[in-house]
């Protein structure tokens, strides 16, 4: 399809506001458009052929050529080495986006103003441009930025190792600015640099986070001397002499830096009680006074304040609606605890050291320590992340041999603590270890030792319950269970049937006077191997 171009009077086009002139550039007006040999020409009044200037057509602006001919695609720079942009119709493009080569060779991004111009930048200083509420900006010749840029506007060498640490802002892939923004930088390489304030080598981290601020600004430390705090969406993050968040304790003039995952906490002190700020948690090596081993083997903790700032010890302590275990010192305790029945801490011990065997031995003959003497709780492994106490009937643990289930009331001390067995919301516990079958028998035996009666539990550790019912297991025996316990439990070809309230081996193959080959034994099969679960 042709264009239709209609000559415009360029005098009134301008008073009517109908487009904006090219600024600095030459134009032409009172002309006629004219089609010649397939190409358009612009014929000025006086009948020459316009070159080198801009015309007006229905309120787009166009550029004639060296030759007269209206040019496409094309930058179009003038005298002020202002650039313009044509499309493929001719038209100059305003208020958009355009990628274009480089001088270079590279492709980069080009916004066109109102005025058709290319929005650039300084050399001497960063020049933001707000496009569609974003912030954006340009080079000198108009290419948009990205990546790490310096405080003078110059785009750091993205094959430097530390480009974070020459940077003071940071342009997405987009072009957008990071502006209260948080950035992940997993480019680290083995030559990152050193921080200071952190004490550790930029090549240790995974990845690294810095933030920007709502001018855009990296938010760094300003020397050595002390990290950068800033409140950031009500919490406190620490950053160190290049803008980057410091993840793990660290150690300035003998005060500590926050890690990552607690960034509020910012000081401890390194005096004989451990005192640190209030109401904070803090990562932190304890003192040579408080435990010479870990002092000696740098072994990090935390620490818990109240809002006094005196270190929580000795005690479970709920701080923000979760429960966590410290020991006498005041490190905060993971997996398995054992405190004493006054409420002071006893034991620690991981989760892999006992297996499931060493929970069902009487506590006085117990491998385990401390579980004899005090109430078993259990706490997160994850020290980082989650070292708060754990509660419910069916929570999964890896024991030394095997995965199995505890229960913890909501107290959170383990369902038949201290060696008993307890029955709770229809399941069988012994020291917080919920008793199940055996996953290839999927039936099996608890023995209440109190009252002598055997329950059937499944492979979840639930009762099974019932009267005159017959089941039958993953062996192919067959169980039956009377009045809610268990009776017998047979290997047979026939399921058991009851005659008159009595339970019988039953055998179809016989005549009908004898199929009913005897009457089955109370807990007859109780003690086949794998079955009994406890007694």
């Amino acid at each position: 399809m042709k264009k239709n171009f209609v000559g415009v009077a360029f005098a009134a086009a301008l008073m009517a506001g109908a487009f904006a002139m090219p600024t600095h550039a030459a134009t032409v007006s009172n002309g006629q458009w004219q089609q010649v040999d397939g190409s358009w020409t612009y014929k000025n009044a006086d009948g020459s052929q316009a070159t080198n200037a801009w015309a007006a057509s229905n309120g787009q602006w166009f550029y004639l050529g060296d030759n007269g001919k209206l040019v496409v695609n094309t930058v179009v720079s003038d005298d002020n080495n202002n650039k313009y942009y044509v499309d493929s119709d001719g038209a100059m493009v305003t208020n958009g986006w355009r990628q274009l080569s480089t001088d270079d060779g590279d492709a980069a991004w080009y916004y066109f103003g109102a005025d058709g111009k290319a929005l650039t930048g300084r050399s001497d200083r960063l020049s933001k441009k707000v496009i569609d509420g974003k912030t954006y900006a340009f080079d000198e010749n108009g290419a948009m930025l990205t990546g790490f840029v310096k405080q003078n506007g110059e785009t750091v060498n993205p094959d430097s190792e530390d480009t974070f640490a020459e940077a003071m802002y940071y342009f997405g892939a987009d072009g957008a600015m990071y502006q209260n923004q948080w950035l992940r930088y997993e480019d680290v390489g083995l030559n990152a640099g050193y921080s200071d304030l952190a004490q550790r080598n930029y090549s240790e981290y995974d990845e690294m986070w810095l933030y920007f601020d709502q001018r855009g600004k990296k938010v760094a430390a300003r020397d050595i001397t002390a990290s950068k705090v800033r409140e950031i969406n009500g919490k406190n993050y620490a950053f160190d002499e290049n803008g980057i968040m410091i993840p793990r304790l660290a150690k300035i003039d003998a005060t500590l830096v926050a890690t990552r995952s607690n960034a509020d906490i910012r000081y401890g002190s390194e005096d004989k009680d451990g005192e640190v700020k209030g109401d904070h948690w803090a990562f932190m090596v304890p003192n040579e006074d408080m435990d010479a081993d870990d002092y000696n083997l740098q072994e990090y903790s935390w620490f818990r304040t109240n809002n006094k700032g005196k270190v929580y010890k000795d005690r479970i302590k709920e701080v923000n609606g979760r429960k966590y275990a410290f020991d006498e010192i005041g490190r905060m305790q993971t997996q398995f605890v054992v405190m004493f029945r006054n409420g002071t801490f006893a034991k620690q011990f991981d989760t892999s050291v006992f297996d499931s065997e060493d929970f069902l031995v009487d506590n006085a003959d117990s491998d385990i320590p401390g579980i004899d003497r005090g109430n078993l709780y259990l706490f997160g492994a994850d020290e980082l992340n989650d070292g708060s106490m754990k509660t419910g009937t069916d929570i999964p643990v890896e024991l030394a041999d095997k995965l199995v289930y505890f229960g913890f009331k909501n107290s959170g001390v383990a369902i038949g603590n201290r060696g008993r067995l307890e029955k709770y919301k229809s399941k069988y516990y012994f020291n917080g270890l919920r008793l199940d079958a055996k996953e290839d028998i999927g039936y099996g035996l608890v023995k209440d030792s109190r009252s002598g009666d055997y329950i059937v539990v499944d492979r979840n550790g639930k009762q099974v319950t019932g009267d005159k019912r017959v089941l039958q297991d993953a062996e192919g025996c067959w169980i039956v269970i009377k009045k809610g316990k268990f009776f017998a439990r047979v290997d047979s070809g026939d399921k058991p049937r009851f005659k008159n309230g009595v339970a019988y081996l039953y055998d179809g193959s016989l005549d009908s006077a004898h199929r009913y080959v005897r009457p089955l034994a109370q807990n007859e099969g109780a003690n086949d191997s794998g079955f009994l679960l406890f007694e």
